[in-house]
Formats: structure tokens, sequence, C-alpha cells
């Protein structure tokens, strides 16, 4: 060892050495000792290109995923020359650390935007191919638990536990069989906002199947691939416009008029107001904003159905606050 321009440096002698004992190393599966030789070479910048790979397979036999994560991100940079054999070894850092999405996404973008040579592009699918197996695999065992988990919470009325299973399950792929969430639907008993969670759920999921959703007394058969998200609805974009003018006198009323319509959207879902409710549902918002706020307002009308909207608007407005409470 010596030292040039206050940086210490290596023997030739010394690199040899060290090299010769993390090979050993690695062949006798001492990786602990194959890693401290290498990292030596590394720091002190002398690593070769077969170090390096010695040095991050031994990592990945160690567990030690991040720090060969980290590595093999600054080779695939640096070292154009070796870069489809560092992503091979990155590729399998995501396998042995059951990233089967992260790989699935990463492989989806190489394979569109990249020409790699035939014999990479091999090897890359077979991984890809088999992620794609383990993911179902594993989506499907945690899309059983879920489900039971829920169908329990169901059973015993479990409220939360039961909002607490769909949110997770909307995550997920649909079951082969439906039936029993079909059924759920159609049921009255069911709280309205877990049925806006298998509503969405199924929405996300494209399902195409007609569906009777009974809610709030209505009973309604909808297509879920067909339906919008209510922010994109237009009729609640024309409620949003109507109450602009708020956010300019009172931005905090306007916030909580918003909160309350966004809510009692969320627990009617997929029951949508008509354009002849419009004008009704705005007063009922406006009125609640200033009582809530305790300011004075001038009523617009006495129309009676503004008063029904207030109500069914503080109902949903409870229903939500008992489930997430946000």
């Amino acid at each position: 060892m010596d030292k040039q321009n206050g940086e210490v440096v290596l023997f030739p002698k010394w690199k040899t050495t060290l090299e010769n004992v993390g090979f050993n190393a690695v062949k006798e599966k001492r990786y602990t000792d194959a890693v401290e030789s290498f990292t030596t070479l590394l720091n002190h910048k002398v690593a070769s290109h077969e170090v390096i790979t010695a040095l991050l397979m031994s990592l990945i036999e160690l567990g030690q995923y991040e720090k060969a994560e980290d590595l093999c991100q600054t080779q695939m940079k640096n070292e154009e020359e070796h870069y489809y054999e560092y992503l091979h070894i990155y590729i399998t850092i995501l396998f042995q650390d059951n990233r089967y999405q992260e790989l699935i996404d990463l492989l989806d973008e190489v394979f569109e935007t990249e020409d790699m040579p035939h014999q990479n592009r091999t090897q890359l699918w077979q991984m890809y191919e088999v992620s794609k197996k383990l993911l179902m695999d594993v989506y499907k065992e945690e899309s059983d638990q879920l489900s039971a988990d829920f169908e329990e919470a169901i059973r015993k009325n479990e409220l939360h536990k039961q909002w607490a299973a769909i949110t997770q399950l909307k995550k997920q792929p649909l079951p082969s069989n439906l039936t029993f969430y079909k059924e759920l639907l159609a049921e009255e008993k069911v709280h309205p906002m877990i049925k806006t969670g298998i509503m969405m759920w199924f929405r996300d999921r494209e399902l195409s199947d007609t569906i009777i959703v009974r809610k709030f007394g209505r009973e309604l058969e909808i297509v879920p691939k067909q339906l919008n998200s209510f922010q994109s609805d237009y009729i609640i974009q024309q409620i949003q416009m109507r109450l602009g003018a708020i956010e300019q006198d009172n931005p905090t009323m306007y916030e909580m008029v918003q909160r309350l319509l966004e809510h009692y959207c969320f627990v009617r879902y997929p029951l949508y107001p008509t354009e002849l409710e419009v004008e009704a549902i705005v007063e009922a918002l406006k009125q609640l904003g200033h009582e809530y706020l305790q300011l004075p307002y001038q009523k617009k009308t006495e129309d009676e159905r503004v008063q029904k909207y207030k109500e069914e608007i503080e109902l949903c407005e409870q229903h939500y606050m008992i489930l997430v409470g946000e």
C-alpha cells in the first residue's frame, strides 16, 4: 500500500491477494469474507468487472439486497459495455427480494424501449414469465385471505373490519366468482359505503356485467365498466361550479362544502344527482356551510327539497366519518 496525492493506493501484489482471497471465499461459500475482500478493492477503485460481479452475487447470497441494488444501479450507469449483465443481476435482485411487480414493470419498459441481444432478451423473458406467475400466486393468496376476512366481517356485522377488508380488496384482481359481492350490492342492510367500495372495485377492474344495486330505497341496473368516478361526473362539476363564488368570499367554508359534497357523492355512489336536483343541492350546501360556521345567511328559497338534501348530506357525512374518520 502507498499514498499518492493523499489517497491510499494498493500495491499490485496486495490487489492480487485480495482478489484471490475473495474468489476462494466465494468458491467455499464464505460470502461475508468475499464481500470484505471485494469491498476493499471497490473502495480503492481497482475492482475489475469480474470482482464487482462476484461482489454482487455475494451480497445477494447474504440477502443484502439494498447494497447489491445500489451497486448494480451504479454499474449500469457507468459500465455501458456490461450493461446487460448488470441488468440481469438487477432483475435477479428484484426476483430474490420477491419484488415481482417492480420486476415486471421494469422489464415491460426495457422490452418496449431497448433493442437488446437475443440471448439477454431470452433470459430476461424467462424471469419475466416466472415473475408474472408468482405475482398472480401472491395476489391469489392475498385475495383469498382478504375475501375470507371480508366474508367473516359481513357475517359478524363488523363494519370497520368490512371497510378495512374491502379497501384492501380494491387493490386486488377480481375473483372468478363474484356472486357473493353481487348479492351484497342488492342487500339493503349492507352499509352504503361498503357497496361504494365494491362498486369502485368492479369499476376499476372494468367489469362489464350488468349489476343490480339497491341504495337508499332505490334500485338500478349498472355496468361498472361504464361508470365515471364521481369527480368526473358532469352533474357534480355543475354543482362545484355553482359553489365557486364561495371560494373567493370564504375559503374555509368553500373547503367545508366541497368536502361535504365529496363525501355525499362517495356514500351514495353510483347514485348521481340529476340536473333538476342541482339547484336545491347547491342551496343545501350553502346553508350547511353557514350553519356550521355560525354565519348569517339569507335563504334564497324555502323549497322543501333543500331541507331534504340537507338531511341527506348530513346523514352521508355521518356514515363517512364513522368509517373513514377524515
